[in-house]
Parts: structure tokens; C-alpha cells; sequence
């Protein structure tokens, strides 16, 4: 049984985004090693692959003709929405931490 809203990539999507959030934990490791200059030029660098990455993802589902285009967007859209939401939260409340 499907449902309008949840399309049949979504395992697909969210195995995508638990790969960024591991690569993001290990190279957050690797910018602290090496100070708080280190820190902010990690982050960068990783926003900007993150972004490319996606749009990579996106395009080739788009690309190989997946089914129910839009509501694949949607849902990947709202995905990356929540998964920022708990980067942010999880990178301020190290911040405050540190502090």
C-alpha cells in the first residue's frame, strides 16, 4: 500500500543523507584535530560537496526517469530540511559546549 506523500525512493534518500551525516561526523573529527581554523574550513568545504552531492542525487533519479518527479523533490527537499535542522542543533550545541 503507497501513499501519495512518501515516494518509493525514500530508503534510497534516507541512506543518502545517514552517508553524509557519518562523513560529515568524521571530517568534523578531522577540523578539530587541527584547531578552530581548521574547524571552519572543514565546514565550508563539506556545505559546498553537500549541496553538489545532492543535486547530483537528484539529478540522476531525474535523469534515469523516476516516477512521481515531483513528489521525489518533495520529499527529498523535506529530508534535507530536517537533516540541516539537526546539523544546526547538533553543531550549536557543541559550540555552547565549548564555550
Amino acid at each position: 500500500m503507497s501513499t501519495p506523500w512518501l515516494h518509493m525512493a525514500w530508503p534510497y534518500m534516507l541512506l543518502f543523507f545517514l552517508s553524509l551525516s557519518y562523513l560529515l561526523s568524521r571530517l568534523m573529527d578531522i577540523g578539530n584535530q587541527r584547531g578552530s581554523q581548521g574547524f571552519v574550513q572543514f565546514y565550508l568545504i563539506f556545505t559546498v560537496a553537500r549541496l553538489l552531492l545532492c543535486a547530483g542525487f537528484v539529478g540522476v533519479f531525474l535523469y534515469r526517469g523516476v516516477d512521481d518527479r515531483r513528489v521525489f523533490v518533495v520529499d527529498f527537499l523535506m529530508l534535507y530540511i530536517l537533516y540541516t535542522c539537526f546539523e544546526i542543533y547538533g553543531l550549536s550545541r557543541n559550540l555552547r559546549r565549548d564555550s
